[in-house]
């Protein structure tokens, strides 16, 4: 297989710079961009209005709910890159045991999981 040359991959890059080009691929993947942006802020405005929601049945003090809300946008990350099944639901509960040593309540945070995401828990090990 022939590789290219170092002149022909710094021409390449260089090409990628020219200031028109860089806007005209700007202009284009703009309209795209902007509503993937969309629908991305409109997603997590609602699981941040429902985990508030949760937050203040579950009376948990304000000066915690940045916890409950980066727990929150952790799990819809995984959500996401994920798609679902064992791996989702392994990662998410790590995610939820990592923020319980920071202080949140396990209850709370399982109340979150099955709520808002509607992710089970973790079923146990089978036996050896």
């Amino acid at each position: 297989m022939a590789t290219k040359s170092a002149n022909s991959r710094i021409n390449n890059y260089t090409t990628k710079l020219i200031p028109a080009r860089v806007a005209e691929d700007f202009t284009a993947k703009m309209p795209t961009m902007v509503s993937a942006e969309t629908t991305q802020i409109d997603q997590l405005t609602d699981i941040e209005d429902r985990v508030r929601g949760i937050l203040a049945t579950e009376a948990v003090i304000s000066m915690d709910y940045p916890k409950y809300y980066a727990f929150a946008k952790e799990v819809y990350g995984l959500q996401r890159h994920l798609e679902g099944g064992n791996a989702l639901i392994t990662e998410v509960a790590l995610c939820e045991a990592k923020w319980t040593a920071r202080g949140c309540t396990s209850a709370v945070l399982d109340t979150i999981r099955t709520s808002v995401f509607a992710i089970p828990a973790p079923l146990p090990p089978s036996g050896s």
